[in-house]
C-alpha cells in the first residue's frame, strides 16, 4: 500500500503474524560475512593477467650465446559499483495512537499484535531491502552513472559470469551437463574444490532424480561453512554442493566459488550504512527513511559458471538406467 499509514486503511487485529511473502535470503546470508567497506562508488573487485604458455624450447648452444627477445606479462583492473536503496515510512498521530481499536472478531482479553505499528511498518521496510539485495546479486545489470541523475547499478553474477557458460538447449539438467561445466571451470584455471551449484526447486528435483537413474543419490542436507544447506553430488571430475537460491533466472543454475564473493557497503560518515532517520515534520505523524549503498564484489568470473537454456518442466525418472555392453565377437 502506498502512502501513509491511518487507522482506516491498516486495521489492528489481534492474533499471531504469519507473514505470506518470501524473505529468504541465502545468497546474501552466504556472503555477508565478508563485508568490505568503500568510499567510492566505483570499486575494484580485482585484477587479471594471463601468465605466459609454457612451450617445448627449440635452442641451440650457438643461438644461446645471445639473449631471446623480451616479453612481459601485463595486468587488467576490473570493477563494479555501489548502488542506494531507500525506502520510507509514513504513519499518522492518529494512528500510532489508535491501536488498541481493533477489527475482526471480538473476544475479551485480545491485544493487538503488532502493538507498535511504527516499528512493524520499518522492520518490514528492512525485510524488503535485503529481498532487493539479493534479487540484485543475481540479477543485476551492471551501469556507471555519468551524471547526478543516471543511476549506479551493480552488477550481479548472472551478468558477471561470462567465461564458464554451457547451453543445455531446452534438455532438462543432469549430472553431465553439471560434470561439463566443472570441466569448463576447471579448463578456465577456476577452482572446483568448493562450488556450490545455486538452483531452483525443478533443477534441484531433476538432478535428484537423474542421479537416481544413475544408481546414484545427492547426500544428506547439512549446513556448510557459509550458514547455507546442502546436500553434496560427487561427479567424475568432483564434488559440488548443491544449495536452493532465490531470483534465479528460468532454465539457469549456477556455479557459485563462494569463498571469492563478498559484499561491499558505501557508508555515510556519521550515521553508517541502512541506517533509519526521521524525515521533517509537514503535518501530524511520524515520517522516516532507510538509505544504504551497497554493490557486489564477484570476484574473477572464471571462478564460476553456469547452465543456460534449462528445460522448465521437471521430467520425473522412469527407473533406474541400465547400462549393457556388448562384446565384439
Amino acid at each position: 500500500m502506498e502512502g501513509t499509514v491511518q487507522s482506516f486503511n491498516t486495521l489492528n487485529y489481534s492474533g499471531l503474524l504469519y507473514n505470506k511473502a518470501n524473505t529468504n535470503t541465502p545468497f546474501l546470508n552466504a556472503i555477508s560475512g565478508k563485508v568490505k567497506y568503500t568510499q567510492s562508488v566505483e570499486f575494484v573487485t580485482g585484477q587479471e593477467y594471463s601468465s605466459e604458455e609454457g612451450d617445448i624450447p627449440a635452442i641451440s648452444e650457438t643461438a644461446s650465446l645471445k639473449a631471446p627477445a623480451a616479453t612481459s606479462v601485463t595486468r587488467s583492473q576490473k570493477t563494479n559499483v555501489t548502488q542506494i536503496f531507500h525506502e520510507s515510512v509514513s504513519i499518522s498521530y492518529a494512528k500510532i495512537s489508535n491501536m488498541n481499536t481493533l477489527s475482526g472478531i471480538n473476544i475479551a482479553g485480545q491485544t493487538p499484535n503488532p502493538t507498535n505499528e511504527f516499528d512493524f511498518q520499518i522492520a518490514n521496510k528492512f525485510k524488503k531491502i535485503k529481498r532487493s539485495i539479493e534479487k540484485t546479486f543475481i540479477q543485476g545489470k551492471y551501469n556507471k552513472a555519468t551524471s547526478d541523475s543516471e543511476i549506479n547499478k551493480t552488477r550481479g553474477m548472472d551478468e558477471a559470469i561470462t567465461t564458464n557458460v554451457v547451453e543445455a538447449e531446452e534438455k532438462p539438467l543432469d549430472i553431465w551437463l553439471v560434470n561439463d561445466l566443472l570441466v569448463k571451470i576447471k579448463d578456465s584455471q577456476g577452482d572446483i574444490s568448493n562450488l556450490v551449484l545455486w538452483v531452483d526447486t525443478t533443477s534441484l528435483n531433476q538432478i535428484n532424480g537423474n542421479a537416481v537413474e544413475y544408481g546414484m543419490k545427492l547426500g544428506d542436507a547439512y549446513m556448510n561453512a557459509f550458514g547455507i544447506q546442502v546436500r553434496d553430488l560427487i561427479l567424475p571430475v568432483g564434488t559440488i554442493h548443491i544449495a536452493l537460491g532465490e531470483f534465479i533466472p528460468a532454465g539457469t543454475v549456477y556455479a557459485f566459488n563462494f569463498s571469492v564473493i563478498g559484499p561491499v557497503e558505501q557508508p555515510v560518515p556519521k550515521k553508517g550504512n541502512f541506517f533509519y532517520e526521521p524525515l521533517s515534520k509537514t503535518g501530524a505523524g511520524e515520517s522516516g527513511q532507510i538509505f544504504g549503498q551497497i554493490g557486489l564484489d564477484h570476484g574473477p568470473e572464471w571462478f564460476h559458471g553456469k547452465i543456460t537454456g534449462l528445460s522448465t518442466e521437471f521430467t520425473k525418472p522412469v527407473g533406474q538406467k541400465v547400462v549393457t555392453v556388448t562384446e565384439t565377437p
